[in-house]
């Protein structure tokens, strides 16, 4: 059994099957109320890295309203050149959006290296058809977000809770495994793998919709110093 509002433990946990989380000290520190949005609002979370990842991003958001976030990131060091996991977890009332995905940071979802990972997870997601019963039409911006075969985009209730988690813990635990077995790039493939990098935060910078909320919620120079520290360690 388990419920979505502790899938940040159940994901640590999943990671530390596989290897040791390390603390990440930020310059911008959470819990954190954004000044802009009279204290009413209120962002917490943590924030870890290893020898092969950049960073795994656990962020919670709550408004004053029913309305909570849960965003989970991971991504790979540059030189380990790994798709991005991302979990995101929303309680609107009594309904819960799940969009669960590994992808590429770029114009892409997979690549040709990438395809044992993608296997398995397309495997895992193969067994979940009562879940996607309840998936969710991706609209306006959504649908022009670049998706992989691994990704699910669900609407759920209270009844689905405990197989929900199921689900991510068998991707978390397949990502895991991507990550001890990934081999270190070197040469023209690292060159390549960081240009493609900062072509990608370019990007990021200027259309990202978590870049433009944190624009929102502490200006715009502090908004991107704190998103870029938090969720790829660029101070």
């Amino acid at each position: 059994m388990g419920e979505l509002k502790d899938i940040h433990k159940e994901i640590a946990r999943g990671l530390e099957k596989h290897f040791s989380l390390d603390r990440v000290q930020l310059n911008y520190p959470l819990p954190v109320r954004p000044r802009r949005m009279l204290g009413l609002v209120r962002m917490n979370g943590e924030v870890f890295s290893t020898d092969k990842i950049m960073r795994t991003v656990f962020f919670r958001i709550k408004f004053p309203v029913f309305l909570n976030v849960y965003t989970t990131f991971i991504r790979s060091r540059i030189e380990y050149d790994l798709p991005a996991l991302i979990c995101e977890v929303v309680f609107v009332g009594k309904k819960i959006i799940l969009v669960l995905d590994v992808h590429r940071t770029g114009d892409v979802a997979e690549l040709e290296q990438d395809k044992p990972l993608f296997d398995k997870l397309s495997e895992i997601k193969s067994r979940y058809d009562d879940l996607l019963a309840f998936e969710m039409e991706a609209r306006g911006s959504l649908a022009e977000i670049v998706a992989s075969r691994a990704m699910c985009r669900l609407k759920i209730g209270a009844a689905q809770e405990a197989r929900a988690v199921e689900l991510i813990r068998e991707y978390i635990d397949a990502f895991g495994e991507a990550v001890v077995l990934s081999p270190k790039l070197s040469g023209e493939a690292l060159e390549s793998a960081r240009k493609d990098f900062d072509s990608y935060l370019e990007t990021v910078v200027e259309h990202d919709p978590g870049i433009k909320g944190n624009k929102i919620f502490f200006g715009k120079e502090e908004g991107v110093k704190r998103a870029l520290e938090m969720f790829y360690g660029i101070k």
